[in-house]
């Protein structure tokens, strides 16, 4: 942008001597020699003041090019700047829909682990219980009646027991 400004001043710098060397060669005034009398004197003031004017004309002139290519230049920064932000907030917007895709899908994944897991850990938990009632049973046997029974046996010692139980209404009892 300086560099934008700079360029256009320069150039018109350039172009008002240009206008002001065309304005002597017209007026066919040298441009080193003085005026030699009083007629020549007002002739040159006249032309000074009239070039003055000139100049002061190229220089609006100028000035005015000069803010119009700044305006222009700014509302095109106004117009990219704003582009960029649409932009921005339409990348964000997609980069936020795939950030909700991508955390609802690590999250039903990790919670089918978890259910997986919880699984897998009920069943050990299961079988070890398993085993320690296994364990427990076949002492106490070995310990009541002198010697150890196979679980099949156990079983159907256990079956008899309960419906001898319900026979005699013992579990009936024991719900009241």
């Amino acid at each position: 942008m300086v560099t934008l400004l700079a360029l256009t001043l320069a150039l018109n710098i350039i172009l008002a001597f240009l206008v002001l060397i065309a304005i002597l060669k017209i007026a066919k005034i040298p441009l080193v020699k003085k005026p030699e009398s009083a007629k020549n004197a007002k002739l040159t003031k006249k032309l000074e003041i009239r070039l003055e004017g000139e100049v002061e004309k190229l220089i609006a002139a100028a000035g005015r090019r000069i803010d119009a290519k700044l305006a222009e230049y700014f509302q095109t920064l106004v117009d990219d700047a704003a582009r960029k932000g649409t932009e921005l907030a339409a990348f964000i917007e997609k980069a936020q829909g795939a950030i909700v895709k991508e955390t609802q899908f690590l999250v039903a994944r990790d919670i089918a682990k978890l259910q997986e897991d919880l699984q897998k850990y009920r069943s050990d938990k299961y079988a070890r219980i398993d085993q320690q009632v296994k364990d427990m049973v076949y002492e106490i046997a070995k310990q009541v009646l002198g010697k150890a029974i196979d679980v099949s046996t156990h079983e159907d010692l256990v079956k008899a027991a309960l419906e001898r139980a319900k026979k005699e209404n013992l579990l009936e009892n024991a719900k009241r």
